[in-house]
């Protein structure tokens, strides 16, 4: 059976992605081959877990760690990324970086030796990536963090079927979007500053015909919790782990409304 790591470090701000006052604190969001240990974290982290292998990334570079003897990790490579690299998101045998220019998508079906394939450029900003499906969400914020300030306050959803071929297929306006998180359900999960944290379900349909995708967010689930200006967000086994600046709390979602289960300061 696998060992589930559920990555708490988001709430004491190690392993840092992109955040206020040059830096911030997040778990890692990651997946893994069967028999491996599987990371699960929040969307900020600077490393993901997939099968035997650790990968961390900074501003330039990303390091391979062979992690198959737990006791003895093994630093394996390094692989030049671009210089404004922000944090990474491990989906199947892909590696999903943010930056502030873009999204990069690194090719790991050999593991040790991860490949660039692909870059979908947006706007300068901050930006953690998720995927569901097939479907990469992206936050984009023009947070203090970003250069000069410039960028814009959006979530963007992005069709990765095809991860040589990256499509833009939806942009939704937000307030000031952070961390997010979506469950194997396709329940999203977005901080989005003072305007609380804003939940959606994510409905996708796909013409046989054309192949065309399109993807409706439903936010009629519940309405945003406008008390909780969260940093960063995991959701897993319907239990959602919830970052501030101030606490960390932990809520069930098995029905919605969300009910609190506790809280940490």
């Amino acid at each position: 059976m696998k060992n589930i790591i559920l990555t708490l470090t988001l709430a004491v701000g190690l392993f840092t992605g992109c955040g206020e006052g040059g830096s911030g604190g997040a778990g890692s969001a990651s997946s893994g081959s069967s028999g491996g240990s599987v990371g699960k974290g929040g969307s900020m982290a600077r490393f993901a877990i997939n099968g035997d292998y650790l990968y961390t990334v900074d501003r330039d570079a990303m390091r391979v760690f062979d992690i198959s003897e737990p006791s003895r990790p093994y630093p394996y490579a390094k692989v030049r990324v671009a210089f404004d690299v922000q944090t990474l998101f491990a989906y199947k045998e892909y590696l999903f970086i943010g930056g502030e220019s873009g999204m990069y998508i690194y090719d790991a079906h050999t593991p040790a030796q991860p490949e660039k394939i692909s870059q979908f450029t947006h706007m300068r900003s901050c930006d953690p990536v998720v995927i569901y499906e097939d479907l990469a969400f992206i936050t984009l914020n023009k947070g203090s963090t970003c250069r000069l300030q410039s960028g814009e306050n959006t979530l963007q959803v992005v069709d990765v079927k095809d991860p040589l071929n990256p499509k833009l297929l939806k942009t939704v306006g937000m307030w000031s979007p952070k961390g997010l998180g979506v469950d194997e359900n396709g329940t999203l999960f977005v901080c989005d500053g003072s305007a609380g944290l804003k939940i959606f379900h994510v409905n996708k349909t796909e013409d046989n015909r054309t192949g065309e995708v399109q993807v409706v967010l439903d936010d009629s689930v519940q309405k945003p919790l406008q008390e909780v200006d969260c940093y960063d967000v995991i959701p897993h086994q319907k239990r959602l782990i919830v970052s501030s600046y101030e606490d960390v709390r932990q809520y069930d979602y098995t029905h919605f409304p969300l009910v609190e289960l506790s809280r940490i300061k």
